[in-house]
């Protein structure tokens, strides 16, 4: 593998491990708001773990349709590359839905605090960027 290759890898396991943490930060500050509002519960606690892992797992896939994605057009299959990555957000997108649908359903987790990681992703992403070490 080239070391371009190894160290793009290498940076992106490095910025899943930040959003990570810095998914479970938030996991905790829920909870804690949660608590301080004497509303914390089992359901709350399950509803933001199945949002963090929601929410680090698209991160994750999407990743992982980028990588193939460029290994595509790398090899000058653009449209593959376009067909990867539309693949990859449609099969991403309907796997969230699922799991929040049947996660709301099935009474056992707080909706709110499911839906509170997966709407800071987005922040979360910018914050992760301060962490990101600069090249040159």
């Amino acid at each position: 593998m080239e070391p371009s290759k190894v160290n793009d890898k290498r940076q992106t396991r490095r910025e899943l491990l930040v959003y990570a943490i810095l998914q479970v930060v938030c996991l905790g500050l829920t909870c804690g708001v949660y608590a301080l509002l004497h509303r914390l519960t089992g359901k709350v606690l399950l509803g933001g773990a199945v949002g963090c892992l929601t929410a680090t797992a698209n991160y994750v896939l999407t990743a992982v349709g980028v990588f193939r994605a460029a290994d595509k057009a790398e090899a000058g299959d653009v449209v593959g590359a376009r067909r990867v990555i539309t693949t990859s957000q449609t099969l991403r997108y309907l796997g969230m839905i699922a799991i929040l649908v049947i996660g709301a359903k099935s009474g056992y987790c707080d909706v709110v605090a499911m839906l509170i990681p997966l709407l800071l992703s987005r922040i979360l992403i910018y914050v992760g960027e301060l962490f990101r070490r600069k090249e040159g």
